[in-house]
């Protein structure tokens, strides 16, 4: 049998792959988007469920591995008469991987002006698949 990935690698480094394969599914990234634009309030499943058309379950089970690695906090509160989980991101997380991106980008080969067309690029091809940034308008 092969050693584990634990036993290979440092915590630091499998935690930032969990961290990062959570964001690897478009419904993960929906739901983190949804989250991440009521930054002051808190966000119930059925809130999110209305903005990505799953199954609530498969969306609960998206949302369960969005908590289980950490990219985001649950609390009960009521609502409606009713208990129900919120949600919020987890800053801690974030920055984990913005401390990634910020050194992957420092260590980039690219002059600033290729490195700032690169990224300019990439983000107007996103925007067409995804209209990503429309989460961030009020």
């Amino acid at each position: 049998m092969g050693a584990t990935k634990h036993e290979i690698y440092t915590d630091e480094l499998v935690r930032l792959a969990d961290l990062l394969k959570a964001t690897g599914h478009p419904a993960r990234l929906k739901a983190l988007l949804v989250i991440a634009r009521e930054a002051d309030g808190d966000v119930t499943a059925t809130e999110i469920q209305k903005e990505i058309t799953l199954a609530q379950s498969t969306v609960s089970q998206h949302l369960k591995q969005l908590r289980d690695v950490g990219l985001v906090k649950t609390k009960m509160i009521v609502r409606n008469n009713k208990a129900c989980l919120s949600y919020r991101i987890d800053r801690e997380a974030i920055e984990q991987i913005e401390k990634l991106l910020t050194y992957l980008y420092e260590k980039t080969d690219l002059k600033y002006d290729d490195k700032f067309e690169t990224f300019q690029s990439f983000f107007s091809k996103l925007n067409k698949i995804t209209n990503w940034n429309q989460c961030f308008e009020s």
